[in-house]
């Protein structure tokens, strides 16, 4: 049962997720899911690698291509270069069909393949952004668009620089936000807090051992 209802919420966030730019292709996201349907828990004889092995390819159908295309990147790819991708993608689902690998072998295998999905998705999400950041070559772009999040292709447009080849997420902003509220001096805030536990530890350790000697007279009285 545990296992049931991990798999249903997976579902239920794969869902709510959206698509990337890989699962805006309706036959990369057919092949992907063939490929979970075929695999778990057909080759998958323990209960463990079956619930990871789904895990690993409900992440691939709905929120992970995305994340990482937003996040890392400008979320936006060629759809022309993108098409290689998801050609790439497509033949190595029919390779894993072919093959007879199971268990340990086999989930090895599904992340080595994940990680080189992701390394060709990089290459022309990488490729387009350079073009797009670019302030003498963006105005030149003529080929289509795909916006990752919407998976809607759009007109070529330049980027701000300031949204150019930079981490988005919320926990890496301190890094390039020059109006953060937090202080700008991180490295000596954080000493600062060291410094303070450290000697916070101190009294206590200093109190536990005035306390241990006390009780230790007590009971030799």
């Amino acid at each position: 049962m545990p296992l049931a209802l991990a798999l249903l919420l997976l579902l239920g966030l794969s869902a709510r997720g959206g698509q990337s730019c890989l699962q805006c292709i309706p036959s990369v996201q057919e092949a992907l899911s063939h490929l979970r349907f075929t695999l778990v828990p057909g080759r998958f004889h323990h209960e463990r690698l079956q619930a990871r092995a789904q895990a690993l390819l409900l992440g691939m159908e709905g929120p992970f291509f995305r994340d990482y295309a937003l996040n890392a990147f400008v979320g936006k790819v060629g759809t022309a270069r993108l098409d290689s991708v998801a050609s790439f993608v497509k033949n190595q689902t029919k390779t894993f069909m072919d093959d007879s690998l199971k268990d340990e072998p086999l989930m090895e295998q599904l992340v080595t393949f994940r990680r080189n999905v992701l390394l060709e998705l990089k290459k022309v999400l990488k490729e387009y952004e350079l073009k797009a950041c670019h302030p003498k070559i963006c105005h030149m772009l003529q080929e289509e668009v795909l916006d990752c999040f919407l998976c809607q292709k759009i007109i070529p447009q330049c980027i701000k620089y300031d949204y150019c080849f930079v981490n988005r997420q919320p926990r890496m902003a301190l890094q390039y936000n020059t109006r953060s509220r937090y202080p700008r001096d991180q490295a000596a805030f954080g000493i600062t807090i060291s410094v303070f536990l450290a000697l916070f530890l101190f009294m206590v350790i200093v109190f536990s051992a005035y306390m241990y000697r006390q009780n230790r007279r007590l009971l030799l009285q």
